[in-house]
């Protein structure tokens, strides 16, 4: 229709219309697109907490092998009489006219001799070959002088002034900390080495030719194998099903250097790589864990595969100066990308399929709808009907074309359960043809089993006007599976209304696959737990006791299963926060001072710092915060009181002090039973809750079991 005469032509209400369903069907596309982007992202943050843990354990691991040897060095470094000794010597091989001192040197060869066999730098005689031949050994310890020439050396490590000159050479130079490194011996072995520097004894040096306030006197070297003590911890700890790799990295320089051996073959301190590739379109996983280490990453690796990655430093390994340059040890766990998210990728492509169908089923009803409301005039009511049909079987045929090239099964029927519209998906399901289907019962597809089931929830769908989606078990072409059903209620179409549109995905995979998900957590979780009791040898099994406790006393109350459910694994992860405290505070024998204490309540805030980045189904995390609470308000962290303070979070509490007051401690011996209970009445009301007191001394009548904990 033209405007009047002078005016610029009226838009077209068909160009108005279909310049909205293009909007709209953008729009859609964009609400997907983020969405999925949204899902990807926390797959990606799970496969970070579940690295995170390991690499945690594993980086520690390290740390403590490391600190331990530097403490043993640094021991007999401070020891007087090495340093006295070792002056003497020293000034005797300067002065010939002192005249030598076999007395000190024999002494020194003997405390060298003591302290490797007390630390562990010994071979094992039985493990020796029985025959007169020379042997290499794989650790010893060895004291050099300032010179770096050998004082005392244990047998069998060859020329350490040669093979390890460069570590104590940085060890003289750096007199105020050790120095740790990985090198390659005579018969290219990786040798784990920690130089100590030995300095001159105070007031004796005054009197000599040296004077007091020089450098080192000397350095004490402590010879390890790589292979046989320090690889080894890379391996440990709990494992993935999908394919991963544990590599310890460092800078040297320009490169990177892997310190450990790599699965393709590679032999420790064998394999590099540069920093820069000046032709590369990405950084490698393992250039960007040196660079940005306690970071994540999804790049290729050195093998060119894709990959999931954490990074750690090596707590206490390098010196200040060398943090600065890049010279640390950094401990890397990878997961190949593609198996980590292959369960992901595939509920993501589920998640596409069917939102783009919906979107498409819209858009094909909104046109519909549009096109029947837009006829004005009754002489033409018959060309557009036939326009209207032609246009229909244009559409119904894009539909079939659509629906027919997808997996998902598309059914629309009206309120005598008669098939209306459905697709070739479901037409192959049912072994039958879409004539064959449409305009027959629904039972023609599914069977009247199924069919008595659906039924009701399309009558609910229809009374009550919203989308009804489950999963159902349903039996389609003589077998038994798992469908997402989704039932949308379709108002008209045409001259039809009150439809049902089925929308059914096939989801058995998909449930095999979230099972697997779902064992892979309790798997973790005992892995945590057991973590926990490593490092807390005394609280060994605290938290399957608490946890233990805390469901019986569910139980006893009524809590509905999935509450229950939620406060076991509260309670089994409520400790995981102690693997960041020091062991040595958690196994302390004396009196806690004012700064352990303190130290020690951070342990809660660790255990949600942790666990933060984790899906739980329940509020676990909230849970694990009123572990220590009181109903008080006396009670850590936050000071909660009996109002703020979740049921669940009760019994925790409750569970948490009888197993505490039961179980053996490093101060103390586990109390009974009886004694515990009375020590928890006597605080009931005001700490604890009286009906999880009343609780628990019902349950604790029937589990004399539980008296053997006060002696294990």
């Amino acid at each position: 229709m033209n405007a009047a005469p002078g005016n610029p032509r009226a838009i077209s209400p068909v160009a108005i219309a279909v310049v909205a369903l293009l909007l709209l069907i953008g729009l859609g596309a964009l609400l997907i697109n983020v969405y999925i982007k949204g899902e990807r992202q926390r797959d990606l943050l799970q496969w970070e907490s579940r690295l995170g843990l390991v690499a945690d354990a594993k980086a520690d691991s390290v740390a403590r092998l490391l600190a331990a040897d530097r403490r043993a060095l640094q021991e007999l470094a401070h020891n007087a009489s090495l340093q006295l000794y070792l002056w003497q010597v020293t000034q005797a091989r300067q002065s010939p006219e002192l005249g030598s001192e076999p007395a000190q040197q024999a002494y020194l060869r003997n405390l060298i001799l003591a302290a490797a066999e007390r630390g562990g730098y010994l071979p094992d005689a039985g493990a020796r070959i029985p025959a007169n031949l020379p042997q290499s050994a794989t650790s010893g310890l060895a004291l050099l002088d300032a010179d770096l020439t050998p004082v005392a050396v244990t047998p069998g490590l060859g020329s350490v002034e040669v093979t390890y000159r460069e570590v104590a050479r940085r060890a003289l130079a750096t007199p105020s900390q050790p120095v740790v490194d990985l090198v390659l011996d005579a018969e290219d072995r990786a040798m784990l080495v920690v130089a100590v520097p030995v300095n001159p004894v105070s007031g004796s040096l005054a009197n000599g030719p040296l004077q007091t306030g020089g450098g080192p006197s000397g350095v004490v070297l402590g010879v390890r194998s790589a292979t046989q003590e320090l690889f080894p911890l890379l391996g440990r700890g709990p494992s993935f099903a999908e394919d991963s790799e544990t590599l310890l990295l460092a800078r040297r320089d320009d490169s990177v250097v892997f310190l450990s051996p790599t699965r393709e073959g590679a032999n420790a301190l064998r394999r590099s790589m540069p920093l820069d590739r000046p032709q590369a379109d990405a950084q490698l996983a393992e250039v960007v864990a040196v660079l940005s280490p306690d970071g994540f990453a999804s790049l290729d690796n050195y093998r060119g595969t894709p990959v999931l990655q954490v990074s750690r430093r090596i707590r206490g390994q390098a010196l200040r100066s060398e943090a600065r340059t890049g010279n640390e040890w950094v401990l890397v766990q990878q997961v190949q990308a593609t198996e980590a998210l292959s369960g992901a990728n595939e509920r993501r492509t589920f998640l596409m399929a069917t939102l783009s169908l919906l979107l498409v089923a819209i858009a094909a009803l909104t046109v519909a709808a549009w096109r029947h409301g837009s006829s004005v005039r009754a002489g033409q009511q018959a060309a557009e009907l036939r326009d209207k049909a032609a246009k229909l079987q244009r559409q119904t045929d894009l539909l079939h074309t659509i629906t027919d090239n997808v997996d998902v099964l598309t059914v629309l029927i009206n309120r005598d359960q008669e098939v209306v519209f459905t697709n070739q998906a479901t037409a192959t399901a049912a072994r039958s043809s879409i004539a064959g289907l449409v305009g027959g019962p629904l039972a023609g597809i599914f069977g009247h089993g199924t069919a008595a089931l659906l039924a009701p929830l399309s009558e609910e769908v229809r009374r009550q006007r919203t989308s009804v989606h489950c999963v159902l078990p349903l039996t389609l072409g003589g077998g038994l599976r798992s469908y997402q059903t989704s039932l949308i209620p379709v108002e008209r179409i045409g001259e039809r209304r009150q439809l049902v549109l089925l929308v059914l995905s096939d989801v058995t995979e998909l449930k095999v696959v979230e099972q697997h998900h779902a064992d892979l957590l309790r798997d973790l979780v005992s892995t945590l737990s057991d973590v926990v009791d490593l490092h807390d040898p005394f609280s060994a099994h605290h938290a399957n006791r608490m946890a233990e406790v805390a469901q019986a006393v569910a139980l006893e109350l009524g809590l509905p299963d999935a509450e229950r459910e939620t406060l076991g694994l509260a309670a089994t992860l409520a400790n995981i926060g102690k693997i960041m405290l020091p062991s040595e505070l958690l196994t302390k024998t004396g009196p806690l001072t004012t700064a352990d204490r303190e130290l020690l309540r951070k342990h809660v805030d660790y255990s949600l710092q942790l666990l933060k980045g984790l899906d739980f189904e329940g509020p676990v995390l909230e849970v694990i915060a009123q572990k220590q609470e009181l109903l008080d308000g006396s009670g850590y962290p936050r000071g909660l009181t009996e109002q703020q303070m979740s049921l669940s979070g009760r019994i925790l509490s409750v569970a948490n002090a009888f197993v505490a007051l039961v179980s053996v401690r490093a101060y103390r011996q586990g109390v009974s039973i009886e004694a515990a209970l009375e020590e928890l009445l006597r605080n009931a009301g005001t700490q604890y809750d009286r009906r999880v007191i009343a609780a628990l001394f019902h349950v604790a009548e029937n589990r004399r079991d539980w008296s053997q904990w006060s002696a294990v």
